[in-house]
């Protein structure tokens, strides 16, 4: 299971995008997002890294946990 903290991420829309983009990736992956804490669970195989840099590309900084 990878984390990672999302310091931008504070609505549904939010979620919305971060799972489209995760799921772009990988279709299958299994992603959780907590308001609250900021932060996103996800259980992939894709690499860390590619993740990190989909959800630059749609506008959101993360930080693996």
């Amino acid at each position: 299971m990878q984390r990672y903290k999302i310091d931008e991420m504070n609505c549904g829309h939010c979620v919305g995008t971060i799972e489209k983009a995760i799921r772009a990736i990988d279709p299958v992956a299994k992603v959780e997002a907590n308001l609250g804490t900021k932060e996103v669970r996800v259980e992939t195989t894709a690499d860390s890294g590619v993740i990190v840099e989909a959800l630059k590309t749609v506008g959101y900084d993360s930080l693996p946990l």
